[in-house]
């Protein structure tokens, strides 16, 4: 793959510019984070509500906007905005409206520059590399989240989080540079020959509710969702509180949880069957319940670091799976819908997930919040099991059975 980055120029501005992306935003994150845990599990929960509500708005702007609008000048757009948000970031965080509210439109600007990069990825090295391009993408942004999360420790110990805004905000003036120097290729979707659109009765919400296993996996995926919003939320105060540690410390464990989501991907990637899928799903699930049940127990430093290791490991095994099976009971005629419908309600319950966080947290405190948490993984865990039982993986899936002439005759 270096060869590879080597040779293609533009392939190694699209992947260079997402560890550049993933690395700033981890910055901002972790100094907030660290920065607003002095105010309690309600501010902390608050701006991973800002964060997951940017999502929520910036993926279906960015599925709009790829779809009208040339993508080098899309991207490069999205990325100016980024620079000028994070300085004017820079000069009004001390205000929780504005941090939140900036906040949140970082995240719009970050999907759209996500979605961008991963559409400009075939173009660069064509179908047969595409692939291996969009695995590059993503290793590419999960070390420079790394990266940005241990970074972001030292910074927050030392300087103090107006230096992790900053070099978040040169980290984005860089990506830019990179973009307007030397990314040459573009797609510009006015230009297509313009393929028949689908019918309007096949959305995608009456696909996945056609779905009985898909849709039952997404509600457990949700269920789940919470459980790890818990120990997101609750890290912060959990390394501070009962382990004793400081930002450092904090950004350290983090960064074991980031480090686990690399470890997971690996461990999924022979599971194909529908049943292996959802097998795979339970039983990092019932991984997951004791390993956040650990530093519950015993809030140890060490005991936690490999918790949220074999945690982030588990994270990735529920995320892969969910794609997995997505594209094992969708037809190719409407995967895509399926898939943005399934993101939409994965991230919106993501958002109530922070909230429930905030509240479980802010009532139980860091060891009993971790309980809490468990107990939502090991219902997870219960609901994928129960649908292997039901046998909803031997029942036929309308999605998997509508063909683009079916579509395309609605």
């Amino acid at each position: 793959m270096v060869a590879v980055l080597r040779d293609n120029r533009d392939l190694a501005v699209l992947v260079g510019g997402s560890g550049v992306a993933g690395l700033g935003a981890q910055l901002t994150l972790v100094g907030f984070t660290t920065e607003l845990a002095r105010s309690g599990a309600f501010a902390v929960a608050g701006l991973f509500v800002a964060v997951a509500f940017g999502v929520v708005l910036g993926t279906p702007l960015a599925g709009w906007a790829v779809d009208r609008f040339p993508h080098r000048l899309l991207l490069l757009v999205a990325v100016f905005a980024q620079v000028l948000l994070l300085v004017g970031l820079l000069l009004g965080y001390a205000r929780l409206p504005v941090l939140f509210g900036l906040v949140a439109l970082l995240g719009v600007c970050g999907v759209v520059v996500r979605t961008c990069a991963s559409a400009l990825i075939p173009v660069a090295t064509g179908e047969d590399g595409a692939a291996r391009g969009q695995s590059a993408l993503s290793s590419a942004q999960n070390t420079g989240s790394v990266a940005g999360i241990v970074l972001g420790g030292v910074i927050a110990v030392g300087p103090g989080v107006e230096w992790a805004v900053m070099l978040d905000a040169v980290s984005a003036f860089t990506h830019l540079a990179l973009v307007v120097v030397w990314l040459r290729v573009d797609r510009d979707p006015r230009r297509d020959d313009g393929a028949a659109t689908p019918g309007g009765q096949w959305s995608g919400w009456v696909l996945l509710r056609s779905d009985r296993l898909l849709l039952g996996r997404v509600v457990a995926q949700a269920v789940v969702g919470v459980a790890v919003a818990i120990a997101l939320v609750n890290q912060v105060f959990l390394v501070f509180g009962p382990i004793g540690g400081n930002e450092f410390t904090y950004s350290a464990v983090l960064a074991c949880w980031t480090a686990g989501l690399l470890l997971g991907a690996n461990l999924t990637r022979r599971v194909t069957t529908t049943r292996g899928l959802v097998a795979a799903f339970a039983a990092a699930n019932l991984v997951l319940a004791p390993a956040l049940a650990a530093p519950a127990q015993l809030p140890h430093l060490v005991v936690t670091a490999v918790a949220w290791l074999v945690a982030g490991a588990c994270g990735s095994v529920q995320n892969v799976t969910l794609n997995g099976l997505v594209e094992a009971r969708t037809s190719e005629a409407v995967r895509g819908r399926v898939v943005a419908t399934v993101g939409a309600v994965t991230t919106c319950s993501g958002v109530v997930g922070i909230l429930v966080a905030g509240a479980v947290v802010g009532t139980a405190g860091p060891s009993a919040a971790l309980t809490a948490a468990s107990g939502f993984a090991l219902l997870a865990a219960l609901m994928a099991v129960l649908s292997v039982l039901r046998r909803d993986h031997l029942r036929a899936s309308v999605a998997a059975d509508v063909d683009r002439a079916s579509v395309r005759a609605g």
